[in-house]
Parts: C-alpha cells; sequence; structure tokens
C-alpha cells in the first residue's frame, strides 16, 4: 500500500468528494431517477462554476442494470450482479454524461478495485487521472469495478471507496448523501426520542454499535450507515471532514460547504 494512502500530508482546499447511494439516486421502484440526477447535476455544476473541484463517487450500477434487464428481484449469483453491473455502468455514465453535458461539464469515468489503490503504480496513475481530468473541468464519475472485480480485490461497498478516494486526493470534506439526514443516538424507527448528532470529533466502539447495517437510518444497498461511520474514522484519522446528509434536501450539497450544515459532520474540534 502506498505510504501516502496512511496519512494526508494536507488537505486541498475547495476539493470535495461526493459519494451518493443506490437508495438515493432510485425511485419507490428502484429504478434510476433521472429527476434526481438532474437535480444533483445542476447543484455540483454550480459549483464548479465557482471553481469547487468536485469528484463525485456513483453507487445504482447493479439497479440501473436490473432495471434495463426487467428483473423483478435482484440476483444473487456473481455472474448475474456483474452482468447487471456491465449493463449498468453504461447507463449511470450515460445518465450522467447527458446531464453534465447540458452544462457544458464532460465526464470521466474511472473504475477502482481495492488492487488499483494498493499498488504503487496504478495508484499513482489513478491520483494523476483524477488531478487531470480536475485541471480540465471535468467531473470524475468514480465506482468500483464490480463487473470484473473478485472478492480478493471488491471493497464492497462506495463509502470505503469514497473516503479513500477523498485520502488519495487529500479533500477538503466527504460529503455522503443519503437517505437520512445524518447518524441518531438510537434508532429513529424505534426509538421516538432518538436525537441526530450533529457532529462529533471521533468515532468508538459504541458509537459503530449505535450504527448497524440494514436498519432504519441506514442506506440499503451494500454499505449501510456502519460503513458511512467506518469512512468517516478513517478521514478523521488524516484530518479530513466527513458529512452524512439527506441527499434529497434541496441545494444539499452547497448547504454541507456552509458554516451550518444540514446532516452530522465528523471533524477534529481543532480543525472547526
Amino acid at each position: 500500500m502506498p505510504d501516502d494512502m496512511a496519512t494526508a500530508v494536507c488537505r486541498n482546499p475547495r476539493t470535495i468528494v461526493v459519494k451518493v447511494g443506490s437508495n438515493t439516486l432510485t425511485d419507490e421502484r428502484g429504478a434510476l431517477n433521472r429527476r434526481y440526477i438532474a437535480s444533483l447535476a445542476d447543484q455540483i455544476a454550480d459549483l464548479m462554476n465557482d471553481e469547487v473541484r468536485v469528484i463525485l463517487v456513483t453507487s445504482a450500477a447493479i439497479a440501473a442494470g436490473i432495471e434495463i434487464l426487467g428483473w423483478k428481484t435482484r440476483p444473487s449469483d456473481i455472474d448475474s450482479l456483474q452482468a447487471a453491473a456491465s449493463i449498468g455502468q453504461a447507463a449511470l455514465l450515460d445518465a450522467y454524461a447527458a446531464e453534465f453535458g447540458r452544462r457544458g461539464i464532460p465526464v470521466g469515468q474511472i473504475l477502482l478495485t481495492r488492487y488499483d489503490l494498493e499498488h504503487e503504480k496504478s495508484y499513482a496513475n489513478a491520483r494523476n487521472a483524477f488531478e487531470r481530468l480536475m485541471e480540465l473541468g471535468a467531473l470524475p464519475l468514480v465506482n468500483e469495478n464490480d463487473a470484473t472485480a473478485v472478492d480478493e480485490i471488491r471493497y464492497g461497498d462506495n463509502d470505503t471507496l469514497a473516503a479513500l478516494v477523498g485520502k488519495m486526493i487529500a479533500a477538503e470534506r466527504v460529503i455522503f448523501l443519503t437517505d437520512v439526514d445524518g447518524l441518531y443516538d438510537a434508532n429513529p424507527a424505534r426509538d421516538p426520542q432518538a436525537r441526530r448528532i450533529a457532529s462529533l470529533d471521533h468515532v468508538d466502539e459504541e458509537l459503530l454499535a449505535a450504527a448497524p447495517e440494514g436498519e432504519s437510518g441506514s442506506a440499503i444497498g451494500s454499505g449501510g450507515m456502519r460503513t458511512k461511520v467506518q469512512a468517516a474514522a478513517m478521514l478523521l484519522d488524516c484530518g479530513i471532514e466527513t458529512v452524512i446528509c439527506d441527499g434529497r434536501r434541496g441545494n444539499i450539497v452547497r448547504d454541507c460547504l456552509g458554516a451550518s450544515v444540514p446532516g452530522t459532520v465528523f471533524s477534529h474540534k481543532e480543525d472547526e
């Protein structure tokens, strides 16, 4: 593993990673929500026009493939999942490229696996690709390479991938757009007294235990709230701020860069 994956030396101001999950990107039928993609493109284009450098990590390739194939349920065998991912990647890229193209922004797709970020040469190549795309005013669009990856080289969730990309480019902030408005001190579906946690400066086992996967207050995709908290802990270790927020809220991406963030912020107190 390259040495600079362990600790980011300094943060690049006005450089952010935005990760959007499958639940946020799809509608109640599980199909791609193209209206939402258009709204997200508006927000990111607005920031890029204001000279904010943005990398977008996107889920939903498998969901998009399942929609195109007309399958009623998500398959369980790896070959079918990889086929769906392959078909869905093309549809997902087309949807983003069309929306950002209307706003004058080209999209460059980067598909990654664990191998790419654990070997020095491929890691350097990926980082150089990110930097050059942003220099050119393009939007790097990132996803795990589900179509070819096997278990040994998969991350398994884009939350971890987003954190590692954030570390790679020393982002100022990584923003997780989810279907909930942050991390709660209890499961809000079970406890009406549950309160959203506005800010945290550390992650411990107790906090992880309060963020179970697969329950209300977490995403339904391959990652859940726990993987987001784990990603936040990874980013805290190198001084990068993390936000977990409701991706459907209007103007959410810009609001996450302001002084009053509508979500849960993970940040060391000395950095605030």
